[in-house]
């Protein structure tokens, strides 16, 4: 086994420890270096996707190569379609390869890297990315490894892409949309929100009563959704603003664009006419949809089975995010197969990614979950086995790559609890950019 150097080793040891959940977005670790180590297919690369490396041998046999797959474990439909897949990879060629879902997934995952003996292939979440690209911990995508690469969604390709170099495809995403109850908007005589004005006269509309009426159960709010960047930041992509320019090298939140998404957004909560989940005895917007505290909701396509298992009497139907001055914005939350720079066996694990990710695995993957394959070539069939949930993919071709550089989790902590400030009344949104500014150049700068 193959060891790795001090500097990987140091890097990876900084990483935090957080937890992964597949299209919700999560804390960033601490900074790394920018070692590329790539085990026995090292090579340059050079632009996004344009690796140089050998590609792995094709329909080659595989017999008796053990091959170990590492995820969080979902739920027990979606385990049992990967192990599917993966158990007709291992009889068509020969392998012997076998899902292993972690209970603690990241500190096991941490472990096993720094130990020299990763697994073959593993998850690896957009926002986690950089932290492991940094490290050395990634094996860059081999050339001719990946099968029509240019059929996957740009966003999503750009998603696992650092320095230039893209290190994973996407096993699915997600993305946010508009879901609201139907039956509320027809009895309040509102028409589905499609800009930012329609969505302010809409949430005023629908809003039956204050927060402790609606946590009491005998009022609505016209909207939930969370205080935080994985929702908020959409609105900012609608004004034309972000927290940083797109290579993530400076700070771009000093702006009236900026400035103008936080004040709408939160002007909706100091009218009373968007709540916290949490103001109303909720632990997420989607709770707080089915209990009918909330008429309209900004989630994604998690939501779907939440309902199915939660409120399966709850009807409701999604639209695209209403559009902002600058037009629609979005993110894409999504996870890819990596492979580990030491990989004991990176042909093999090559050849499996590829066959969990190209159109027919992509497709198997989704079709019976909520989650959209990464392809652009097979949205159309996914679509229509799931009508329902056309705007969730429709938000691929406008949405932003959910992650930033190592170590920006503190940054978007900093921005976090300067919202729910600004919601609650004891912060300005000045502040909440000035705090923000600060962290991040600390970090870039850094």
């Amino acid at each position: 086994m193959r060891h790795r150097t001090m500097t990987v080793l140091v890097l990876l040891l900084a990483l935090v420890i957080a937890a992964c959940g597949d299209g919700e977005g999560a804390d960033t670790t601490t900074a790394g270096g920018t070692e590329t180590t790539t085990g026995d297919t090292a090579a340059a690369t050079t632009a996004a996707g344009e690796a140089t490396t050998m590609a792995p041998e094709e329909g080659g046999s595989l017999e008796g190569t053990d091959l170990a797959v590492w995820g969080w474990s979902s739920s027990d439909a979606e385990n049992t379609a990967l192990n599917e897949l993966i158990a007709g990879f291992s009889e068509e060629t020969g392998a012997n390869a076998a899902f292993q879902p972690q209970a603690e997934y990241d500190v096991a995952l941490q472990a096993a890297l720094t130990s020299g003996d990763p697994p073959d292939v593993f998850y690896v979440d957009s926002f986690r990315l950089p932290d492991l690209a940094a490290a050395g911990a990634l094996a860059p995508v081999p050339e001719g490894a990946v099968s029509n690469p240019d059929d996957i969604y740009p966003s999503l390709r750009e998603a696992f892409t650092y320095d230039g170099t893209w290190y994973c495809p996407p096993k699915d995403f997600s993305t946010l949309g508009l879901v609201y109850d139907p039956a509320a908007l027809e009895a309040a005589g509102v028409a589905v929100p499609t800009t930012w004005e329609e969505l302010a006269a809409a949430a005023e509309a629908l809003t039956t009563g204050d927060a402790a009426a609606i946590a009491a159960g005998t009022a609505q709010a016209g909207l939930s959704m969370g205080v935080e960047y994985p929702r908020w930041g959409a609105f900012l992509f609608q004004n034309g603003a972000a927290i940083t320019n797109e290579d993530n090298t400076a700070m771009t939140i000093d702006t009236p664009e900026a400035r103008e998404a936080i004040e709408f957004v939160a002007g909706l909560y100091q009218n009373g006419f968007a709540v916290k989940p949490a103001a109303v005895d909720s632990g997420w917007s989607g709770e707080a949809f089915g209990q009918n505290k909330a008429a309209m909701v900004v989630e994604g396509n998690w939501l779907p089975p939440a309902m199915a298992a939660d409120f399966p009497d709850k009807q409701y139907a999604v639209a695209e995010l209403p559009a902002g001055p600058a037009g629609q914005g979005n993110f894409a939350f999504t996870v890819c197969y990596g492979v580990a720079a030491d990989a004991a066996n990176p042909e093999a694990s090559w050849q499996l990614v590829d066959y969990l990710t190209n159109e027919e695995g992509s497709l198997a993957w989704t079709e019976a979950f909520s989650v959209m394959p990464a392809r652009e070539s097979v949205a159309e069939q996914w679509i229509s086995a799931h009508p329902e949930l056309e705007a969730f993919v429709a938000g691929a071709d406008y949405s932003q790559r959910w992650g930033f550089v190592p170590g920006f989790g503190d940054v978007l902590s900093v921005f976090n609890t300067g919202l729910e400030g600004v919601v609650d009344g004891n912060m300005t949104v000045d502040q909440v950019i000035a705090d923000t500014t600060a962290a991040g150049e600390g970090v870039l700068e850094g």
